[in-house]
């Protein structure tokens, strides 16, 4: 999920686009993806903050989900 986070914060608007789709898909597709909420909250306190920021940004676009 860190890697995600940062991607995020580095891609252009369509690309961080697709790679948030990507993950609310992962997360609340059929059988959702184990510890997901565990996966969720740790790179939302992570020391670099573009991983901070992306994290952000993918609770947000989650938000319903186990995020």
């Amino acid at each position: 999920m860190k890697l995600i986070a940062r991607a995020i914060t580095e891609a252009d608007d369509n690309r961080a686009d697709w790679l948030q789709t990507g993950v609310h898909d992962a997360l609340t597709g059929p059988g959702g993806a184990p510890g997901a909420a565990e996966s969720c909250a740790k790179p939302g306190e992570d020391p670099e903050a573009a991983v901070r920021q992306g994290a952000a940004v993918v609770a947000v676009s989650v938000a319903d989900s186990r995020c």
